[in-house]
Order: C-alpha cells, then sequence, then structure tokens
C-alpha cells in the first residue's frame, strides 16, 4: 500500500484532524483517509449530506440541523420497556473496560 508524507504540514490543522480521529475513535491515519476519501468524493469538497463551509458557527448549527433532519426521516421503532436506559448501556460499557 502506498505511504503518504505532507511536509510542513500546519500545527493547527494536525491538532484538529488528531482531535476529530480522538473524538470518531481512529487513528491518524484511519481519519486522514476518511477526511480525503469524503472531500474526493463530493463535488468542490462538501461534505456528503452538509451544508457548504461558512464562517464562524453557522456550519456547525447548519451540519447540526441536517444531522437532525436526517435522524427525524429514519423510520421510528417502539422500544420494549425492558429495554435498558442510556445511563444503564454506558455504565455496563464503562465497567467492562
Amino acid at each position: 500500500m502506498p505511504a503518504l508524507q505532507v511536509r510542513d504540514f500546519p500545527a493547527n490543522l494536525y491538532e484538529e484532524l488528531r482531535a476529530r480521529a480522538k473524538r470518531e475513535s481512529r487513528s491518524i491515519s484511519q481519519q486522514t483517509i476518511v477526511a480525503i476519501r469524503e472531500h474526493l468524493a463530493t463535488p468542490q469538497g462538501q461534505a456528503v449530506g452538509f451544508p457548504a463551509r461558512t464562517e464562524g458557527g453557522e456550519w456547525r448549527r447548519a451540519r447540526r440541523k441536517a444531522l437532525f433532519e436526517e435522524i427525524d426521516r429514519m423510520p421510528k421503532i417502539d422500544i420494549p420497556s425492558n429495554f435498558p436506559s442510556p445511563a444503564e448501556i454506558i455504565r455496563e460499557i464503562r465497567d467492562t473496560r
């Protein structure tokens, strides 16, 4: 598999990439591949299903709104009454670590 080396990579951009990789439980290499793949797969580098980047927090708000709209379009399911609460699920995951 080919290797990619980037010289003079801006430190602030690297930190953003590292933080996103951590949030999404990926290595920096994996996150770089995902970011490049998403960028190349869409016209003008616009993320799939999300509005183009704008100044300030507008992009984040627009992205969040698009995510919620996508969730609203998903089919609704009935959750069984004996299904554990989110807190119980998180506690169980933490206890298994």
